[in-house]
């Protein structure tokens, strides 16, 4: 689908769609439960059905209804066959060895997770040591979070040295709670934040909590240091735009919104930089580039180096034609430029934002936006 942007979002009011993230880790735990789940999503993105699949093939039913996931969970007669249907839920290959578990802490994200799904159900304790510093350790607690929910315990214990060391008892259950309360995606909340940092009236977000574990909730607290206008009130968040300013972004701790504040950046006064991305992996799975041949056709000063980005910001962005490079936050990303370049902007392939978000370009009309779809 190519789409054009006749007029770029203006503003107004959004409410934030449930956080991917959760639904995953929900839709886990649930099909190893005791009891049905309900779990709260207003849309079904692409991107979990893999998840999905996978859990089914293991036994689960789980059915979208149009407001929720219900899952009937998998008949678990023992704790090794849970270790199994949990390990291949989560993709997760590594030893059973029903002891220890030793991760590097720059990838220990990576494979934390499935293991934390997965040790509980076996009949003996494990212990899960990271050395040095733990890398996206929003998505350990996001996680460990999600599993106290449903009644599993992990401990942590954070050495001087900075790594850290996880506990977690054998023979645990997994006990639903009835009903799951999704909380919003701070990662997609921060393309309408961003918007309305670089552009238009301001920007409303709803059902956002303060208190989340997701890393992008700093999205406020960047977009303040490039000089943003915003305010929290209950679970809205509201961001206004003023005179940006040029910052250093660790890209480290978000790298999901790397793309969007890349688009603050380049009509920010001055050079900005983003660092650390290739301690994530931006650059190897080619999202730096992405990002730097995209927003350079659009008129962006942006060049890719070995760690990041350095953009040079600009009053204004000129526009044109660009692909989604079958990727959706790139989709995302393009949609938001829009509002800060003089010409139209197209996009090829945009159906490449369902992944992650459905219903992106229906929430860009609703604050103001046009398009025309071919």
């Amino acid at each position: 689908m190519k789409l054009g942007i006749v007029m770029p979002a203006n503003g107004g009011i959004i409410k934030a769609v449930a956080s991917l993230a959760e639904v995953n880790r929900a839709l886990i735990c649930a099909s190893l439960s005791d009891a049905e789940t309900f779990i709260e999503c207003d849309e079904q993105p692409g991107e979990i059905t893999a998840t999905i699949e996978s859990l089914n093939k293991q036994g689960a039913k789980i059915r979208y209804n149009g407001s929720g996931f219900e899952v009937v969970p998998i008949n678990l007669p023992d704790s090794d066959r849970g270790f199994s249907a949990a390990a291949a839920a989560h993709g997760f290959a590594g030893q059973n060895n029903r002891g220890e578990y030793r991760l590097p802490g720059d990838t220990a994200y990576l494979s934390i997770n499935g293991l934390f799904f997965t040790l509980p159900l076996q009949s003996g304790g494990s212990r899960v040591i990271v050395d040095g510093r733990e890398e996206y350790s929003a998505s350990i607690e996001m996680t460990i979070d999600m599993l106290r929910t449903f009644g599993i315990v992990i401990e942590r214990k954070t050495h001087v040295d900075g790594s850290a060391e996880y506990m977690i008892f054998g023979g645990q259950k997994y006990k639903t709670p009835g009903v799951i309360n999704t909380e919003g995606d701070w990662t997609n909340s921060a393309f309408w934040l961003s918007a309305a940092a670089i552009s238009g009236s301001g920007v409303i977000c709803s059902n956002l909590s303060r208190s989340s574990h997701q890393a992008d909730k700093e999205i406020v607290g960047i977009l303040e240091r490039f000089g943003a206008i915003t305010a929290y009130k209950g679970d809205s968040v509201a961001v206004r735009r003023s005179r940006l300013r040029s910052i250093r972004i660790d890209a480290a701790e978000t790298p999901d919104i790397i793309p969007v504040l890349a688009v603050v950046a380049s009509v920010a006064d001055g050079q900005s930089i983003v660092y650390n991305a290739d301690r994530v992996g931006l650059g190897k799975n080619g999202v730096l580039r992405n990002i730097s041949t995209t927003l350079s056709a659009l008129g962006a000063d942006i060049i890719e180096n070995s760690d990041g980005l350095i953009i040079n910001g600009k009053s204004k962005l000129k526009g044109g034609t660009v692909s989604s490079l079958g990727d959706s936050r790139i989709t995302m990303m393009t949609a938001i430029a829009s509002c800060v370049c003089e010409d139209i902007v197209a996009i090829n392939d945009a159906e490449a934002v369902n992944k992650t978000y459905p219903d992106f370009f229906d929430d860009f009309e609703k604050l103001g936006g046009k398009l025309l779809k071919k």
